[in-house]
């Protein structure tokens, strides 16, 4: 143990000297945040600042209670609503040329008859004057508007028919602070998971396999082995280098967040603290995985990168992956990294998973069992 322990702090001792080591590994996580924090700031709850627009053509009483509906949830900071312009001599049309044109999200039309066909729908039973919704698509803030006034739509209409007895009524609930704080939601808080893994990634599958591969090729491990060292002790002290390196790494990330952006992240919990050392595990068994694979530096390296970019962008490290079409939802399923990112969010109160917590912990488990036993079977780490 002794001498895996001191392979380790050399190892260490030598990634601090390399230069490139030294900014891809430890430095341009950190500018990262530092940029992608002063450029998108806070993105707080109530600044989202959706613009909708409510056009009644009905002006019934019915239609003038749904208007004031969505006046109400306007005013809770959801979203803004823009007047119609009293020159405008079809509203509808109006509506329409803003949506299309960006200059609104999205756009609620109360159809003419709407209150009237309402109101005999109990008799009658013909189903009234429907409204419209208008939105654009392929953008998240118009498609976001667009379901909050569907929403109101269909509330409104649970309400009426809960007032006409054709609905029961729901039970009523009372909600009740029993502590915590209102605050903003901050975009660093959310990121800071996302850059953490993104390094542990770079570390694992970059950092590995260059000095494995990079030693093998050099004929530098012939060396290692020519003393009473042996391969079991050279992985297990490169492992704890690269285990202190990302403790090092984790703990200087998060405390620019803090320090700079006023970021709370707990990563201390309990949880939070499993996801972490999980994530280190699968980035360590890839980067062996890369290694036992590899004959040259070069292939390593070429291996490494094709699955840097792919895995990172599919793990939802940067980005929600709920839309994401069916193939490649399947592919972000069998990827670590969305279980990894999504766990930790979810100890550090910061979002909630797509998949239940067990998935989330069993495949992370899954891909460092089978990296490990790839890579015993196949890695050697000295020249053929």
């Amino acid at each position: 143990m002794k001498a895996a322990l001191a392979l380790g702090l050399s190892f260490f001792r030598i990634s601090l000297r390399e230069r490139e080591s030294l900014f891809w590994f430890w430095i341009f996580p950190l500018l990262l945040l530092a940029f992608l924090g002063a450029v998108f700031g806070r993105v707080e709850k109530g600044e989202m600042d959706l613009a909708i627009a409510v056009v009644d053509l009905d002006r019934g009483p019915l239609s003038q209670a749904l208007c004031a509906l969505v006046r109400e949830i306007g005013e809770g900071g959801l979203f803004r609503v823009v007047e119609v312009p009293e020159a405008q001599g079809n509203p509808g049309e109006w509506a329409q040329r803003e949506v299309r044109e960006g200059r609104i999200h999205a756009a609620l039309i109360i159809p003419r008859g709407f209150s009237i066909t309402l109101q005999g729908f109990p008799l009658s039973g013909s189903n009234p004057a429907p409204v419209e919704v208008l939105y654009r698509r392929g953008e998240a803030g118009s498609s976001t508007a667009a379901s909050i006034l569907y929403e109101a739509a269909e509330e409104f209409g649970r309400a009426f028919l809960a007032e006409a007895g054709l609905l029961r009524r729901e039970i009523p609930v009372e909600k009740e602070l029993v502590g915590g704080e209102e605050r903003a939601m901050d975009y660093v808080e959310f990121i800071l998971p996302g850059i953490i893994l993104m390094a542990l990634f770079i570390n694992g599958i970059f950092q590995v396999p260059s000095a494995v591969v990079l030693a093998k090729e050099k004929k530098i491990l012939r060396q290692y082995f020519a003393t009473p060292v042996s391969g079991g002790q050279y992985l297990v002290g490169f492992a704890l280098a690269s285990l202190w390196m990302c403790v090092f790494q984790v703990a200087a990330i998060w405390a620019l967040g803090y320090f700079a952006f006023g970021a709370r992240v707990p990563l201390l919990r309990p949880e939070a603290l499993l996801y972490l050392l999980l994530a280190f595990g699968v980035c360590l068994g890839l980067g062996f995985l890369i290694s036992s694979f590899s004959r040259t530096y070069a292939s390593a390296m070429a291996l490494s990168n094709l699955l840097n970019i792919p895995m990172q962008f599919l793990g939802g490290l940067w980005f929600p992956l709920a839309f994401l079409p069916g193939p490649l939802r399947i592919a972000m399923a069998l990827n670590p990294l969305t279980h990894l990112a999504q766990g930790l969010r979810a100890a550090l109160g910061l979002g909630t998973p797509s998949f239940p917590k067990w998935v989330s912990l069993l495949v992370p488990l899954f891909w460092i069992l089978v990296s490990a036993v790839i890579s015993g079977k196949k890695i050697r780490l000295t020249e053929e």
